[in-house]
């Protein structure tokens, strides 16, 4: 059920909360199928980068227990 408009006003306070509420559940869902340019040649680079900067640090900690 939608919320109408009349005379530029709301028909409760509550409305105008529910509205936003609503249209930023439909634009999540349309962001979360965006995907980003050339994303996908990179991401063999940047798990690389990752692995190599925090691999050890994560090592270490399993190690000592």
């Amino acid at each position: 059920r939608g919320t109408k408009v009349r005379d530029h006003k709301f028909p409760k306070g509550e409305a105008v909360y529910k509205l936003l509420y609503l249209e930023s559940e439909r634009q999540e869902g349309r962001w979360a199928e965006r995907r980003l340019k050339g994303f996908a040649e990179v991401r063999e680079v940047l798990e690389k980068m990752l692995l190599e900067r925090y691999a050890p640090r994560t090592q270490t900690l399993t190690h000592k227990s």
